[in-house]
């Protein structure tokens, strides 16, 4: 049976992770709409090869998307990423055609 996708909506911030820690590393993070001041949450695709920020995430630094996916222990494991910002995003990335 498939898990049901989960679904936060907020600002993405490229933002070092863990710092002082063996794993800190720089992240893209989403700041939740529904917790602006609450802590940030990390966001890592599925097929994510690499230990630092994605670039395919660290593409909408600043700005306010909706991501579908699924809530690790302490990571939100993004499936897919909707641009909420009105304006189209500069670079349309290796997806676009």
């Amino acid at each position: 049976m498939t898990q049901p996708a989960d679904e936060l909506v907020g600002t993405v911030a490229v933002e070092v992770t863990a710092e002082g820690s063996k794993s800190e590393m720089t992240s893209a993070v989403l700041y939740r709409d529904a917790d602006p001041d609450g802590s940030p949450v990390v966001l890592r695709r599925r097929e994510a090869t690499a230990l630092s920020v994605e670039p395919e995430l660290a593409r909408y630094d600043g700005r306010r998307v909706r991501v579908r996916g699924v809530q690790g222990w302490s990571t939100f494991v993004v499936d897919s990423v909707e641009d909420l910002d009105p304006a189209a995003l500069t670079d349309p990335g290796p997806d676009a055609g």
